[in-house]
């Protein structure tokens, strides 16, 4: 059974990474890009789509040291990608987390 407040918790961590960076680089505004939104809207729905479907995904996410290192790469994706892209990938990557949290908390009113 997953265990929804660790993952909450590290998804919560690496918001914070995203919109502080987005902070200290002026960048908030960035947050209401509409391409920020649906990129990360929609990135996020097919990693959600690889844990319902028949995917080894769902396995490899109970690996400990998988969880943590998915939260090192999203933060540095993220960063890496808006050293050449700008700062609209961090945004995305914070919708990304939203849907996320979107998500999960549909899940917890249905479980």
């Amino acid at each position: 059974m997953p265990d929804y407040r660790r993952d909450a918790g590290f998804a919560l961590l690496c918001g914070l990474a995203l919109v502080a960076y987005l902070r200290q680089t002026g960048a908030v505004e960035t947050l209401w890009s509409e391409s920020a939104i649906a990129v990360g809207v929609a990135v996020a729905l097919c990693v959600e789509a690889l844990f319902v479907l028949d995917t080894p995904v769902a396995a490899l996410w109970e690996r400990r040291g998988v969880r943590t290192a998915s939260a090192v790469v999203l933060l540095g994706v993220a960063g890496g990608f808006a050293v050449f892209l700008g700062p609209v990938v961090v945004a995305a990557a914070c919708w990304g987390l939203v849907t996320y949290f979107g998500i999960l908390a549909v899940c917890l009113c249905y479980r």
